[in-house]
């Protein structure tokens, strides 16, 4: 293992960036480590925001390794709050902060996530709420109460999320969408038509195809077709941009997004970035993509940790993207295309517990489940695998997935 002592600097107090900090440790490793967060709040996990954090309230529980950050094997992890990175000055190795003052650096670690991208046409309106901080989720669960009117500007899985909490909270919940259905990006359109029925039958008024063209202070919305909606809240979910300016005015590759290779290397010597923030080789696609899932956070952390510690046996991280969404009653899982040239369902779709396989050239490319998580976790190892399983052998419902993975894995399996 590498025994140089260097200070790493990790700018960001996300998930990515908790995570690489606490991974050096667990590794071994001897140098200082400073954690940047612009953020007053201790480090948290931010999927639950959209989810149990809006029923309970309990910011405790969200923490980000709290006994880690508070062991005394990790006591020396320095925890800067409250003052961001503004400058970035690669050949010094110095990064500014917002109090002017400088941290030099031996490597530097940009886990700067995201931001939510707004609509120009409400910003001005003191009822629109985007959610991406513990901030914002206070903000939102304080304003959904009994019979509040609840509008989501967004299909994806933040605002199907939201709709579900909406629900739960007792709240009346509109959702538009500008897209003639909903999770365009990340669930196949089967997968999305099921959860569109099952919103619908829930209480949840979904319209498609529309967006939103004004707030006026009347408590309503107005939408691009001239309808109105009742709205006490407007919760804008449209996806978001990279926080990569940092990056951007240091001069490193990024075109909203840091393009990093499977170790989380930039374009600058000793400059690394993880997490959202981040445009890597999809390995379902084969393009540069963002990849913003719990799952691609953490294992950037771990090749990037290990690659600081002991480069010459460290593996890069080319994992299947993969994510998990809970809605309600609804669990979907999904794991690297959403599309193919061919499909096929494996399980009843009207038991509400089912798989969606898609295959590509012959092999497995992606898998989404309802419901189905072991089922899920398991198929989720052919998507990796690039197997050549048939339709007719996954969709048998007496084949046993076990003995199907642990046969194409064997080596004498033909490809």
């Amino acid at each position: 293992m590498q025994t140089k002592v260097f200070h790493v600097v990790i700018v960001g107090a996300g998930m990515a960036g908790v995570s690489v900090a606490t991974r050096l440790r667990e590794l071994g490793f001897a140098g200082a480590v400073t954690l940047v967060s612009q953020e007053e709040e201790a480090p948290y996990d931010r999927p639950p925001l959209s989810k149990q954090f809006l029923l309970d309230g309990d910011a405790d529980a969200i923490r980000l390794q709290p006994e880690a950050l508070a062991a005394q094997a990790l006591a020396d992890i320095a925890l800067i709050r409250g003052n961001p990175a503004v400058a970035l000055d690669v050949r010094a190795r110095e990064v500014r902060l917002g109090d002017g003052r400088g941290l030099r650096w031996d490597r530097l670690v940009l886990a700067t996530g995201a931001r939510p991208r707004v609509l120009p046409a409400l910003a001005r309106s003191p009822r629109v709420q985007t959610l991406r901080t513990l901030e914002d989720a206070r903000a939102i669960r304080q304003t959904l109460t009994l019979g509040a009117r609840l509008l989501i500007v967004g299909g994806g899985p933040i605002g199907l999320e939201l709709a579900a909490m909406g629900l739960r909270l007792d709240a009346r919940v509109t959702l538009v969408e500008a897209a003639d259905r909903l999770m365009t990006r990340s669930a196949p359109a089967l997968i999305a038509e099921h959860l569109r029925r099952h919103h619908v039958d829930s209480g949840v008024d979904i319209r498609l195809g529309r967006s939103v063209a004004d707030a006026p202070d009347d408590g309503h919305a107005v939408l691009d077709d001239g309808a109105r909606v009742a709205a006490d809240l407007i919760v804008v979910g449209i996806g978001v941009h990279a926080n990569d300016e940092l990056a951007v005015q240091a001069g490193l590759a990024a075109d909203d997004g840091i393009f990093v290779d499977g170790f989380g290397r930039t374009t600058a010597p000793g400059v690394f970035a993880i997490g959202d923030v981040t445009r890597q080789r999809n390995p379902a696609t084969g393009r540069f993509e963002r990849i913003e899932t719990w799952s691609n956070a953490q294992g950037q952390a771990r090749a990037l940790a290990a690659h600081l510690t002991d480069p010459d046996n460290a593996v890069p991280y080319a994992e299947t993207p993969w994510f998990w969404s809970d809605q309600g009653e609804l669990r979907l899982q999904a794991a690297g295309a959403i599309t193919g040239d061919e499909q096929a369902i494996r399980g009843d779709p009207q038991s509400g517990r089912f798989s969606l396989i898609q295959w590509r050239d012959g092999r497995i490319v992606g898998v989404a489940a309802v419901n189905a998580a072991r089922d899920f976790h398991m198929l989720r190892r052919l998507v990796a695998a690039g197997s050549r399983l048939r339709p007719e052998v996954l969709t048998d419902p007496q084949a046993n997935l076990k003995s199907l993975i642990a046969a194409a894995a064997a080596p004498s399996t033909p490809a």
